[in-house]
């Protein structure tokens, strides 16, 4: 597997940033999903733009926002001059009590993976299968564990859309948002905010499924 990207790094270890690992939370998934994270999470857009939000802790005697802001912002300059114009933009920074959240927009899964230097994929079935990627996986419903769909099932499922990725290696507690109803999922991901989310901790898999529509 390939080592993390510096990138996500210089984020919190430039300068005088200091990063501290954020403990999770307990799950709720009566409530919406909240603006303001408390662990890293990926979001899935309708166009397929993916929005990742860096979680991390934020002490006013250490830290300064406005420098964070710039810093990111450096960072995103670089990434686009090597990757194309477009490709990543800083949403915001925001700090909520002793917490911050750094949010990404990155143009398409391409950019998300190469930024990331991580296994990314998002798009339909279809898709998945034309650029040769494997579906043979066992996956479960979200809703009941004894329930499970294995590849010939997925295959036939070519219009729904699937979430590939090994980025829970990478970081602690991983959040994924989806725009659609989140169906069947890797064994051991547990639902989150209601249908269209859910989280990723402690899974050994090299890689994660999520399918949606």
């Amino acid at each position: 597997m390939k080592k993390r990207n510096k990138n996500r790094a210089c984020l919190f270890l430039l300068a005088i940033f200091t990063v501290l690992v954020m403990s999770g939370c307990k799950n709720n998934s009566s409530e919406s999903i909240p603006d303001f994270k408390l662990e890293n999470a990926v979001k899935v857009n309708e166009d397929l733009s993916i929005t990742a939000t860096l979680v991390d802790c934020f002490a006013e005697d250490y830290y300064d926002l406005d420098e964070l802001y710039q810093m990111v912002n450096r960072e995103a300059l670089v990434f686009n001059e090597k990757n194309g114009a477009g490709g990543l933009a800083v949403e915001k920074v925001t700090v909520e009590d002793d917490k911050v959240n750094v949010a990404l927009k990155f143009s398409d899964r391409e950019a998300y993976a190469n930024y990331n230097e991580a296994v990314f994929f998002v798009g339909t079935i279809e898709a998945a299968l034309n650029i040769g990627l494997k579906l043979d996986q066992i996956l479960v419903d979200i809703n009941d564990p004894d329930k499970t769909i294995d590849q010939e099932s997925l295959v036939a499922m070519k219009d729904s859309f699937i979430l590939i990725t090994n980025e829970h290696r990478n970081v602690g507690p991983l959040t994924v948002e989806t725009f659609g109803r989140i169906s069947y999922v890797s064994a051991g991901i547990e639902v989150w905010y209601g249908r269209n989310s859910v989280r990723i901790d402690n899974i050994k898999d090299e890689l994660i499924y999520v399918l949606f529509k």
